[in-house]
């Protein structure tokens, strides 16, 4: 069996340090679970059995390195000044005691079983001054002594200790289990009033989140910020913000900016002592690496994607001020799309306008200009529509718009009809609608390029049958 004992140090410069001890050292369990689910906590340290995952990632020299990696870009991105040291050994007692003695020499991992200090057994601290007079100084030393003897006179569990560090008796651990749900509440250390100094408490909550998310391989969706008012004033309780994000999410930096914009714009009633965080959906993830699509670390998305800005934008200006266009069913132009918010309240609506930008143009024309004077069903669509299709000069019975115009294709035909015929405004009459038959064509412009223009058939009466009224109503780009 391998074992791999892990502790992170508390920093010594002058600066205090933004984790404690005790986040720190559970912060280091979670993410041990990500490599193996065997994890123990066991004094100052965290102890993990990994025989099971060695072949999972290609040795114990590799996991070691993958270990080291997770760890370091776990402290830096949250700006945590600890520095994580690390030891093996065939038993959990070798592990720990070659961690406790290379806080001392760098050259810890070299050390002969036989020649650990007795001091790097936990069993043995309580009797070290008698047992160091009496001339013992390592493991060695003190399996030399009689065992009947040992155990007379400093009980059975230091002999428990010694055949569990040699590997005679099984180790026996409490191994560690991360909850479903997460669920952290923080105590403020103050009363605050300013909903944007809240973000103080938040930060070590999302610490702890994403320690949470590593250890249990899964990315955040959505989660639940409440913070708890004082009981002395006349008001709720609690006061509560959902966040979502598009894209599952382990690194929370960017979750932590949206907490942040949208504290900025919320007002609290009462003062706030406690904030409590709660995950509302998260997703599985095979790796931290799998959010890039790439297992390289240089392929590695540099700044914030463009999910990431509309989401920041969204919580910013309010969701109705950014806004995206989604193709709508239907066969009249100025109703084939429509603008919708690009961050909706629903999870499936936000995924699904967010992740569309996210994605990038992907527009295919299957045909040109030629094919679409024989066939209508291969149309262009301009790029641009105006509000209100504007009406043109005739001259000759053809269009005119800064000068002359080039017909290169058409007539695409519309017509609606019956209960799809649209009102008229400028009648009287609020119920007369009038019907949309129209001929699109496209003209060249010498000045302003590839124009979409109709000529809206009119009913056929003597007075109408030599008119024929045309109307600019888009721009290709």
């Amino acid at each position: 069996m391998r074992w791999i004992a892990l502790q992170a140090l508390t920093p010594t410069e002058s600066a205090p340090a933004l984790m404690s001890d005790a986040a720190a050292q559970h912060a280091l369990a979670c993410i041990a679970l990500g490599f193996t689910p065997r994890v123990a906590l066991l004094d100052e340290a965290v102890l993990m059995e990994v025989s099971g995952s060695l072949r999972l990632f290609g040795g114990l020299v590799r996991l070691h390195q993958l270990l080291a990696q997770r760890l370091q870009y776990f402290f830096e991105s949250n700006q945590a000044l600890h520095q994580v040291i690390q030891a093996h050994g065939a038993t959990s007692l070798i592990a720990l005691a070659r961690l406790r003695l290379l806080r001392q020499h760098s050259d810890a991992a070299k050390t002969r079983v036989a020649e650990l200090p007795m001091h790097t057994l936990t069993a043995v601290r309580p009797h070290l001054g008698v047992l160091e007079r009496t001339g013992c100084r390592s493991w060695g030393d003190l399996v030399r002594l009689p065992r009947d003897g040992l155990a007379r006179r400093f009980g059975a569990p230091l002999l428990e200790a010694l055949d569990r560090a040699r590997g005679a008796l099984p180790d026996s651990y409490a191994w560690l289990t991360l909850p479903e749900q997460f669920d952290e509440k923080h105590e403020l250390d103050a009363l605050v009033i300013q909903s944007s100094a809240l973000m103080a408490g938040v930060a070590p909550l999302l610490v702890q989140l994403q320690a949470w998310l590593l250890g249990r391989q899964s990315g955040l969706s959505a989660f639940k910020l409440i913070w708890h008012l004082d009981k002395r004033r006349d008001v709720p309780p609690t006061g509560e913000l959902v966040i979502r994000t598009a894209q599952p999410a382990q690194d929370l930096r960017h979750v932590a900016r949206l907490v942040a914009e949208h504290l900025g714009q919320t007002r609290l009633p009462a003062p706030v002592h406690s904030i409590t965080v709660q995950s509302l959906e998260t997703e599985p993830l095979l790796d931290a690496a799998a959010a890039t699509g790439s297992l390289l670390m240089q392929a590695h998305q540099q700044g914030d994607s463009a999910a990431q800005l509309i989401e920041r934008l969204s919580a910013r200006l309010g969701q109705a001020q950014v806004c995206i266009w989604q193709p709508h069913a239907d066969h009249r132009p100025e109703q084939m799309q429509r603008w919708v918010p690009a961050q909706g309240e629903e999870k499936g609506k936000l995924q699904g306008t967010i992740k569309s930008i996210a994605g990038g143009p992907r527009i295919a024309c299957r045909s040109g200009l030629n094919g679409l004077k024989n066939s209508a069903n291969e149309a262009l669509y301009p790029t641009w529509l105006l509000p209100e299709p504007l009406h043109l000069a005739a001259v000759a019975g053809r269009p005119v718009y800064q000068g002359p115009l080039v017909r290169l294709a058409g007539p695409q035909r519309l017509e609606a009809t019956g209960w799809l015929m649209r009102h008229d405004p400028a009648s009287s009459n609020p119920t007369a609608i009038l019907p949309a038959i129209r001929d699109y064509f496209i003209y060249r412009s010498q000045q302003a390029g590839l124009l979409w223009i109709y000529s809206e058939r009119l009913a056929v009466t003597p007075e109408s049958a030599a008119q024929r009224a045309w109307y600019l109503h888009g721009f290709f780009a």
